[in-house]
């Protein structure tokens, strides 16, 4: 904003230089500061171009900060907390002062300060949208929006994640199939060990133990090796790709069946995923698939399996 081109009062200029991360001579605050009021207009009644002020000259407004923290309603103190964070802890301690507040639930979310209702977390973000969306308000709600995406995240079992991946890999390799930089050439997925390779990829940012193509032990004459392996969340994906000579899912369907036998020598596994990705349509019957889905036991060894088919 060096070359902005609009106009500003010297006291607004002062103000953007604190924003801006720059340090102003305090005579030329003290100044500003010092002025009369104005019919009760003063430097800190602007909360935006006081905090400014404050940026600029940090030593010499603490007090003059402390004074418009404890004047300020809930919502303007958390904006405050942003200016000078240290003012934080003190927010903390007195939120149970403001239980009428409506913007209240969304910073005990924020700040993670004790048990927010759904309901009563939807009834704030409506009270705080009804009001208009000034500075502070957009501040909050951009924050509040990180926690909650955060918070779903992180409260994603392994199961979860590794499902939403799967649900989502059409959609995500479309950048690189179809919408290539120029002078990129596209990604050609010409089978299933080029979709393992991406799932590789994908999975292993997420989960750094996960490894590839282990063999388990032979059951009759066959030998079977697992795709993707997650041992320490007792996870397997296996991976299928009908590719464009195939005429439907039959021969798939008969080939996981015999890899479930397998499986079974995998005594720690609880999980199995079959990934199906079938970019030219070619199942007639996706329930075929579905019936599937379930438990599978034998002996003293049982795990569950999921099909997940995507084109």
């Amino acid at each position: 904003m060096d070359n902005h081109d609009f106009d500003l009062s010297p006291e607004e200029e002062v103000s953007l230089s604190g924003y801006k991360g720059k340090t102003v001579d305090a005579d030329i605050v003290k100044a500003i500061m010092g002025k009369r009021a104005l019919k009760g207009i003063d430097a800190t009644s602007n909360i935006y171009k006081f905090s400014g002020l404050y940026l600029a000259s940090k030593v010499n407004l603490k007090e003059h900060l402390k004074n418009k923290y404890q004047i300020s309603d809930l919502l303007q103190k958390y904006f405050l907390t942003k200016v000078e964070p240290a003012l934080l802890d003190i927010l903390r301690g007195e939120l149970d002062k403001h239980s009428d507040d409506i913007a209240l639930c969304s910073i005990k979310r924020v700040l993670d300060c004790g048990n927010v209702l759904e309901a009563e977390l939807d009834a704030s973000i409506d009270g705080l949208t009804n009001n208009g969306y000034d500075v502070k308000t957009q501040i909050l709600l951009e924050d509040l929006e990180k926690t909650l995406l955060r918070v779903k995240y992180v409260n994603k079992s392994s199961d979860d994640i590794v499902r939403d991946v799967l649900y989502n890999f059409s959609n995500a390799i479309q950048k690189i199939i179809k919408d290539r930089r120029k002078g990129h050439a596209a990604f050609n997925i010409m089978d299933e060990y080029d979709v393992q390779d991406i799932l590789y990829v994908i999975l292993k940012s997420i989960f750094p133990n996960l490894r590839d193509e282990d063999p388990i032990p032979k059951v009759g004459a066959k030998s079977t090796k697992i795709d993707l392996i997650l041992r320490e969340e007792r996870i397997l994906i296996e991976v299928k790709m009908i590719k464009q000579g195939d005429s439907n899912e039959t021969h798939f369907i008969e080939q996981l069946k015999v890899d479930f036998e397998s499986y079974h020598e995998c005594k720690w596994l609880d999980k199995l995923f079959c990934f199906v990705y079938d970019p030219y349509k070619k199942t007639k019957d996706i329930s075929n698939f579905n019936d599937l889905n379930g438990s599978r036991v034998k002996g003293d060894h049982g795990y569950n399996v999921e099909v997940i088919v995507r084109n």
